[in-house]
């Protein structure tokens, strides 16, 4: 598989996956051993992993990001992307705000006879949070010393 093909296939998989909850997708793009972590996180298996998305896409109905910037090596790929949403269902236990949220993140992606066989996430949560009214403005940037 060229690097041009495992970007492809990256990009098919969040388009479909990520942002239309493709979650047919998500078993055609991915291995049987499949895992995603994110954060600190244990992995996620195939079956929490429909979890999540459909988690998520409750929250956020309208979730659509775009890939800014990918990278490809070897049997990896990383992608930047951000998004813009809107929290209409309940999130992580707080309660719909009806707030728009700016989301972006880094995902690497490890590629395996043609399908994704890892996934790791760093999203900005901080940031969410902030938006959201949860935290206050400012708590996600450096102290100064």
């Amino acid at each position: 598989m060229s690097i041009e093909q495992k970007k492809a296939l990256v990009t098919d998989y969040v388009e479909r996956v990520w942002n239309h909850a493709d979650l047919a997708a998500l078993d055609e793009l991915t291995t049987d051993t499949f895992r995603y972590y994110l954060g600190g996180q244990p992995g996620r298996d195939h079956e929490q992993m429909r979890q999540l998305i459909t988690m998520l896409h409750t929250a956020f109905p309208d979730w659509r990001v775009e890939i800014v910037e990918m990278v490809a090596e070897a049997n990896t790929v990383v992608i930047r992307w951000q998004g813009d949403v809107t929290h209409l269902g309940p999130f992580q236990g707080i309660a719909a705000t009806g707030k728009h949220i700016a989301v972006n993140g880094i995902n690497m992606y490890h590629i395996r006879e043609g399908k994704i066989e890892a996934e790791w996430e760093q999203t900005h949560t901080l940031g969410m949070l902030e938006q959201m009214g949860i935290l206050p403005p400012g708590q996600d940037k450096p102290a100064r010393i």
